[in-house]
């Protein structure tokens, strides 16, 4: 016990004794990453924590519609997709999911960002991809404009041209 507490007081960068709640940065260990299991060809989380990540409408902020349609339309290959991310890369469950939304949004560019990774170029942060308050401003912006025109469209569409209409063409 000495010798634990020598070294911590020596090394206080070292993390060893101390609780915490689920680390953001790439810390899952390969004992508990999730397993494939051959008799049922699918992926298994070997922590319950590992079924808990962020909901679809992060997938939507990060990545936008495709990534969110794909999980909704087809949640257990999404859900496969993301533990086989987390075994293979050893990532946490918000970086897989990150990852993954990516690679369902444009998987050419995912796997160029990879390659460069792999060549030394800084890791990507998918798991906060988009997620500052000034992007999340412009998002936000930038659909209550879209929403406007198409609800516009919509109801011209459905019920006929009104006076706006006729007098602005719109």
């Amino acid at each position: 016990i000495l010798f634990c507490l020598l070294l911590a007081t020596q090394f206080p960068q070292i993390d060893a004794f101390v609780l915490r709640s689920r680390p953001s940065f790439n810390t899952c260990s390969i004992a508990m990453a999730p397993k494939y299991d051959a008799a049922t060809q699918r992926w298994e989380p070997t922590d319950p924590l590992d079924t808990v990540g962020y909901p679809p409408i992060g997938s939507l902020i990060r990545q936008g519609p495709l990534p969110f349609f794909k999980r909704l339309t087809n949640a257990d290959e999404y859900e496969q997709g993301v533990l086989k991310m987390m075994a293979n890369d050893n990532l946490t469950r918000n970086q897989a999911q990150g990852s993954f939304d990516a690679y369902l949004q444009n998987p050419g560019d995912w796997t160029l960002q990879k390659i460069a990774e792999e060549k030394g170029a800084p890791r990507y942060d998918y798991e906060n991809a988009n997620m500052e308050p000034k992007q999340l401003i412009l998002t936000a912006s930038w659909t209550s404009i879209l929403l406007v025109v198409i609800s516009r469209i919509l109801f011209v569409t459905l019920n006929g041209c009104d006076a706006f209409c006729r007098e602005y063409h719109f």
